[in-house]
């Protein structure tokens, strides 16, 4: 209830607003009456305080100096009896009322200040009854809906309808849930515009009604943002398009009363999920291990997750480059955000491309299933052109850097042990290598394999003679040569690139490659060099694995 609503009872008829007008809308929850000279101490905010001004009647700065106050405390307004102790309201007292927006009431000498301070707050307290009907009334026909089966699906038909405006109801990863007929799709400009002032919260939304944002677009479009919550957990938010609020109270109650409704509904269904989750994630690990009996028995549990028999299937293994404790400070909940944010975006993201697609996890790794048309090499080259999106839409709605191991295709999902085996190791040497924000395919761990055939001896004496002075780094600065110089050639001798990667300026990387032309002694833009230095430096993953963790960047 607002200053203008308060000046609509009859006690009220004959008051007139000499100034702030502008400030009408400010919400009033009590009236006050004084006439002490120190009355700002004793004032609440959304408080209307009526006085004769007698405390003050020759201060006139003392008056302008309670409009302040009682503006930058957050007070509704000022209601004062003329002709008693004031002649008329003083001019400086009207201006500082219209800068500050804080309305000033001229009162009528009758009836009472008495009077009017009960019949005011007799109308407060009807209207909050009024309102807390109507909140209870809406609780409860939701509330039917939900207990009868309907779901949140009718509680955002329903509220749409009530509102008379499009409503939403999304995911924390911005899926919609559910929505008002002709609306099931989210408005990719609504989108963008929420990702940013999400963004701009530092991924931590505060303890608020809503908010309200406008796009720049023709025509403007104005929608407001009610985070949905359980728990003090993120579930969800509740889109309405429009402004449906400038009407008065009643909208917003039932908006906050459909948001307790989803709240729970939301609790029961990722109840649901994450017992679903915790199953798949068990036969996953046990399938891994072995301890699932016969083929038969993984088939049949494997359709109870959405994998499908004599379907190939592309793996890829996932992981958040950067550590976590270092990501979020090391606080528990943060970090299962975290986590649950990039697996909602992976999920999304197997859902849009495709069905079928399944996802898992193990340990710190996200583990996706992509069905492949047929079973052959390009279904790989599609995969990594797809993880490549993936990426860069975790990096736009997480805010994170993923990197991801990919296994050649596999016939039949049974084989998924040895893709993931594969996708692990793949991802591992994309780690020692020093890169971040990488795809890397298993074929590269192939030659790695021929190695195995090689003396241990003969490796080590070309692995040595490659790269001479850098073979057996010291000290960090020879660390961070022998790590620009790999970075270097993962990326195809680009120095551009590099210095992109390793997040330092192009003359810094020309100045690296020159100091390790001089410490190995050869030419790095000859083709039979660049390729031996890749040879020596695969090796050097093989050989020395414990020592090559020390190259900088390293999550191997």
């Amino acid at each position: 209830m607002n200053v203008r609503d308060l000046l609509a009872i009859p006690i009220l008829a004959d008051a007139k607003v000499v100034a702030g007008a502008s400030g009408l809308a400010r919400n009033v929850q009590s009236v006050n009456m004084m006439d002490a000279p120190d009355i700002i101490d004793f004032l609440k905010p959304n408080e209307l305080l009526v006085t004769t001004g007698y405390g003050l009647k020759d201060r006139p700065g003392a008056l302008v100096d309670l409009v302040r106050q009682m503006a930058q405390k957050g007070c509704a307004g000022l209601g004062i009896k003329i002709r008693r102790f004031l002649p008329e309201t003083p001019p400086e007292m009207v201006r500082a009322a219209d800068e500050w927006a804080l309305p000033i009431i001229e009162l009528p000498y009758q009836p009472s200040l008495g009077e009017i301070v009960n019949q005011t707050i007799n109308f407060i307290l009807e209207k909050r009854a009024e309102e807390l009907r109507y909140a209870l009334d809406i609780h409860r026909s939701f509330t039917t809906l939900v207990f009868r089966g309907r779901g949140v699906g009718a509680v955002v038909e329903n509220l749409g309808a009530l509102l008379g405006c499009p409503v939403q109801l999304l995911d924390p990863g911005f899926r919609v849930i559910a929505a008002s007929p002709g609306h099931g799709k989210l408005d990719p400009r609504c989108r963008d515009a929420l990702l940013t002032h999400l963004r701009s919260l530092n991924g931590s939304i505060p303890d608020m009604t809503a908010f309200s944002l406008l796009e720049s677009t023709n025509p403007p479009m104005t929608f407001t943002l009610f985070p949905v919550r359980t728990h003090r957990q993120q579930n969800g938010f509740l889109v309405v398009y429009g402004c449906p609020f400038e009407s008065g109270v009643y909208p917003r109650l039932a908006v906050e009363q459909a948001v307790n409704v989803m709240a729970f509904d939301l609790l029961k269904r990722q109840a649901v999920e994450e017992n679903t989750r915790r199953m798949k994630n068990e036969f996953f690990t046990d399938f891994l291990s072995g301890d699932i009996g016969s083929r038969r028995e993984i088939i049949n549990l494997g359709k109870l997750y959405g994998l499908r028999e004599n379907q190939p299937y592309v793996c890829a293994v996932c992981r958040i480059d950067d550590r976590l404790e270092e990501q979020v400070g090391g606080l528990e909940e943060r970090r299962r955000r975290l986590r649950d944010a990039v697996y909602d975006r992976l999920e999304t993201a197997l859902e849009e491309v495709t069905s079928g697609g399944v996802l898992f996890t193990r340990g710190e790794s996200f583990v996706l299933l992509r069905p492949a048309k047929e079973y052959g090499v390009r279904e790989e080259h599609e995969m990594a052109a797809w993880l490549r999106s993936v990426q860069e839409e975790i990096a736009r709605w997480v805010g994170v850097s993923v990197s991801f191991g990919l296994s050649p295709c596999i016939r039949h999902f049974y084989e998924l042990p040895r893709a993931y085996r594969e996708g692990e190791s793949a991802l591992h040497m994309g780690y020692r290598s020093g890169r971040r924000r990488f795809i890397q395919p298993y074929r590269a761990k192939e030659l790695a394999d021929l190695f195995r055939w090689i003396p241990r001896e003969d490796l080590i004496q070309f692995y040595e003679n490659s790269l001479n002075d850098l073979a057996h780094p010291a000290d960090k600065e020879k660390l961070d040569l022998l790590h620009t110089l790999s970075v270097y050639l993962d990326n195809n001798c680009q120095i551009a690139e590099t210095a992109k990667q390793l997040y330092v300026h192009r003359n810094t990387v020309v100045y690296r490659l020159d100091k390790c032309k001089e410490l190995i002694g050869r030419d790095l833009k000859e083709p039979d060099v660049t390729l031996r230095l890749r040879v020596a430096l695969l090796i050097r993953g093989l050989m020395y694995g414990k020592e090559a963790e020390g190259v900088p960047g390293n999550h191997g």
